[in-house]
């Protein structure tokens, strides 16, 4: 009788010569790879010429390895990786981390994605500068031809992959990079086993008496100073209130939010937002008005109101009342007009607020514009917004606003004239292709991100202003419309040259249609930089809702489409027998008049 766990292993019903198959690849893409323990096991010895207990291998997990993931994989880009959630190298599209090319400046692919870099730059090979090595032309290290008196007596190739090379006698070190802010504070490795490759400039401490203390963010108004580990418990709660890492920004003004009011506003319109951090004033309705005006009379209460735009799904900031609320003739029942003075400009999600204050009630159109709450909801909601990254609520497009330099001491916002291309309220993004998979994302109306951008993903809803980025040629497409939100493996077959393939190499994936079909708008653009100036590491990614106005406004500006919208609108109001917008036109780029 076998024994149980081989049993465990053979299927139920008898095996026929027709189930026998040996198409392993078919099957690991059916079945999947069995998961183990560590994913990640690798072998590592000291060398393969090793003898005696040298020679035995040593198992470890290459989670502790530096260089993990830190390289594209050759096989994934080819959808040919066997090992899956094992393999040590990147499964993501990132062209910054992409393998080097083996023919380098020699490369007649084209549109090549592997990393180039000249002959001049690449490290020396160290086995074939001990007379041999097996990869041959093909390798990715230097061959540098020498004569036959400078090589070696006897081939040493347990120097391995440290490009350490001996030159009369004394032994050259691998540059290290400059210093940063880390700079010795923690102890090198490689000086505790015995040898550091980098000597004396390496990063790493080499022994006890060069450690540093481990620096921190400075908070502002400290001249850049470095702020230490012993420092942290003295300034915690100021850097909590001044929004930390989130983006600095003023501090917050209530210090004692249990003496403070709170309420929340409903805003129609986010140019109604922008506006008011200019003019520094709100109007509400009357019976909100005598309960702002009640509780500002008493005089010992500081009061705080928070803003939400319709259907955005965001609170968009807050601000100091600053004047009681008068009468002001508006021809509407918002009617009454108070000062304010906005500390915060935020995008954060209705979604992160409730979880950090489970009793907010949201002001609507069904119950009332204005929605007051209590002192422990308000703390709650304040240092959430803190935490907050900063966001202007208004981005020019037109070229003839510089950015601002301060998003909280220089408010901008639209003119009277400043129409913008509608879009829903709420956050955008910008996905990205190249010249291969965009005819694909635009055959499928299927736009793609790698599974690490799943959470950054998540802002976007039906409805959404989404644009197209190649960075082949870098070039900005637009403006296309979300039909779905964002979801795994919509179509898993999609941006893979597999047709069995199970996942796509971009599986976090989204459905659009084409809202208006414009000229891409070139990356060297200076006003798509101005709009973009706070996004880092690349132009893929989320947008907020001033980013993705601003930026179909420039699209839908430049072929002729706004001023057509424009005079159109301004047609209907008159009264005027307009003729109707064209249902498709083709797009066509309008240069601009030259001054």
């Amino acid at each position: 009788m076998a024994p149980a766990h081989r049993c465990a292993l053979l299927p139920k019903d008898p095996l026929t010569v027709d189930m026998v198959e040996y198409d392993f690849e078919n099957y690991a893409l059916e079945h999947g790879i069995p998961e183990t323990l560590d994913p990640l096991p690798y072998r590592k010895a000291g060398s393969v010429f090793a003898t005696g207990e040298e020679a035995e291998p040593v198992l470890t997990s290459a989670k502790n390895d530096p260089r993990l993931r830190t390289v594209v994989c050759r096989h994934w880009l080819r959808d040919l990786c066997m090992k899956g959630a094992a393999c040590e190298f990147l499964h993501q599209y990132d062209l910054s981390k992409m393998p080097l090319c083996r023919h380098g400046d020699n490369c007649k692919i084209k549109d090549c994605p592997f990393r180039h870099i000249s002959d001049a730059d690449r490290l020396e090979c160290v086995f074939y500068s001990q007379g041999f090595c097996i990869h041959g032309p093909f390798c990715r290290y230097k061959h540098v031809r020498r004569d036959r008196a400078d090589l070696p007596a006897v081939a040493d190739f347990t120097l391995g992959l440290s490009q350490m090379q001996a030159k009369d006698g004394v032994t050259t070190r691998r540059p290290a990079p400059k210093p940063n802010e880390f700079f010795k504070v923690s102890l090198c490795k490689h000086f505790m086993q015995g040898d550091c490759p980098f000597g004396d400039g390496c990063h790493f401490a080499h022994g006890e008496h060069e450690l540093k203390k481990f620096p921190r963010q400075a908070p502002p108004g400290a001249d850049g100073a470095e702020v230490h580990e012993e420092e942290r418990d003295s300034t915690s709660g100021a850097d909590y209130y001044q929004g930390g890492a989130a983006g600095g920004g003023k501090p917050s003004p209530i210090l004692e939010p249990e003496q403070a009011s709170f309420f929340i506003v409903r805003a129609a319109h986010q140019r109604d937002l922008a506006m008011s951090t200019t003019k520094g004033e709100w109007y509400v309705e009357r019976k909100h008005a005598e309960k702002l005006n009640q509780t500002y009379r008493d005089g010992h209460k500081q009061i705080m109101v928070f803003f939400t735009v319709s259907d955005s799904n965001h609170i968009q900031g807050s601000a100091i009342v600053t004047t009681s609320a008068s009468f002001v003739e508006t021809g509407n029942d918002f009617s009454y007009r108070f000062g304010i003075e906005w500390f915060r400009t935020c995008e954060l999600p209705i979604d992160t607020a409730l979880e950090a204050a489970p009793d907010l009630l949201l002001p609507t159109r069904n119950t009332q514009f204005c929605q007051d709450m209590s002192s422990k909801t308000g703390e709650s909601l304040m240092k959430a917004i803190w935490n907050s990254p900063l966001v202007a609520l208004y981005e020019a497009w037109s070229g003839d606003m510089d950015p601002p330099k301060d998003i909280l001491a220089d408010f901008r916002a639209p003119s009277a004239d400043d129409i913008a291309w509608p879009t829903m309220p709420g956050p955008g993004f910008i996905f990205g292709c190249n010249s291969e998979t965009m005819d694909e994302c635009l055959g499928r109306g299927l736009l793609g991100l790698p599974f690490s951008m799943k959470a950054a993903a998540s802002c976007i809803r039906p409805g959404c202003s989404i644009f197209l980025f190649n960075v082949t040629d870098r070039l900005l497409f637009g403006i296309f419309e979300a039909l779905t939100p964002a979801a795994m493996n919509l179509d898993p077959k999609a941006f893979s040259k597999n047709p069995n393939a199970v996942t796509s190499p971009f599986p976090v994936q989204i459905r659009v249609r084409v809202s208006l079909e414009c000229p891409p708008l070139e990356d060297t653009d200076q006003v798509l930089g101005d709009i973009l100036r706070s996004r880092s590491g690349g132009r893929i990614g989320a947008l907020t809702h001033a980013q993705a106005e601003a930026i179909a406004s420039l699209l839908a500006g430049q072929c002729g489409a706004l001023k057509y919208m424009t005079e159109y609108q301004q047609g209907v109001q008159r009264g005027d027998e307009v003729q109707a917008p064209p249902i498709a036109l083709p797009p066509r780029k309008i240069e601009k008049p030259k001054n």
